[in-house]
């Protein structure tokens, strides 16, 4: 069975424009085996433009550039965030505050940086929800530090064990239902699965059971709530092998990028449109 995890180095994103400080960056993250990536203006991403409020606060934009900028940040998953205070193209306060609010991004590590002489603004970035806030002299005397003990990234090695076991009984009574359009209850058993085994032999299962309330959401007409759990299913989804546990992840993820193709095409208007052929069974290994 194929059990190899992703190889590819953790990513780290810095909303950062400084002429002097961006090879330090690029430097420091090198050094550690990373890859830095920076963005110094939001039509880097496409998400230029007026915001557009949400409308439910406290989860994922759908519409507007903060909608842009969390679709990338999930379907990219950085292991850490840097956040230049003093950009003045980035609109950091409130895309901090998007990010830690939206339960597609909020576990993404966010550190924050700005100048020792305007504590007001430091302020202003936890209070946004920034998990780490410093001067910028601090974090230039102790960058390699800072990025070693931000970074976070999946415990591949754990989860790739996890996939050379088999599914428990409760996964498999969940499966079964979701094998057979029976998403509730499917949810139900999903939930009970991932709940007795949380940690990164988990993945998995939580995986399956967002993969049952997308297609519930779907069956019940909710257009957002589908889309905001294909938002939050990467974190979970992404970091698995191509095959676990007698799921063929590589499929399934095919599956699910055709299903938000659709929606991305039809819109909340038109979901009636959907062709139902994309609320696919789960592919199994061998069959």
């Amino acid at each position: 069975m194929d059990i190899e995890a992703p190889s590819t180095s953790p990513l780290i994103l810095a909303f950062c424009d400084d002429l002097f400080l961006v090879p330090r960056l690029e430097d420091a993250a090198r050094g550690l085996g990373y890859r830095m990536h920076f963005i110094e203006r939001p039509e880097g991403i496409g998400a230029e433009g007026v915001p557009i409020g949400r409308s439910v606060p406290l989860t994922e934009p759908l519409e507007g550039p903060d909608a842009v900028l969390v679709r990338h940040l999930a379907e990219t998953r950085p292991a850490l965030l840097l956040f230049d205070l003093t950009s003045q193209a980035v609109p950091w306060e409130r895309w901090i505050q998007v990010l830690k609010t939206s339960a597609a991004t909020r576990r993404l590590p966010i550190v924050a940086f700005g100048p020792h002489v305007e504590s007001a603004i430091l302020d202003r970035a936890r209070a946004a929800g920034a998990d780490l806030v410093l001067t910028r002299g601090a974090l230039q005397a102790t960058l390699a530090e800072v990025l070693r003990d931000w970074v976070v990234v999946p415990n591949q090695e754990a989860i790739a064990k996890s996939c050379q076991d088999g599914r428990s009984q409760l996964a498999d009574e969940g499966l079964n239902h979701l094998q057979a359009g029976d998403f509730f209850e499917a949810h139900e058993a999903l939930e009970k699965a991932w709940m007795a085994e949380p940690g990164p032999s988990g993945y998995l299962y939580r995986s399956l059971l967002q993969v049952a309330v997308v297609y519930l959401h779907l069956e019940r007409g909710n257009y957002r709530g589908a889309v905001k759990l294909l938002l939050r299913l990467h974190q979970w989804l992404d970091p698995l092998p191509a095959r676990c546990r007698g799921v063929d992840v590589e499929s399934l993820k095919a599956n699910l990028q055709s299903l938000q193709a659709a929606l991305d095409r039809l819109g909340p208007d038109r979901l009636g449109g959907l062709d139902q052929g994309l609320i696919r069974a789960i592919p199994l290994v061998g069959e």
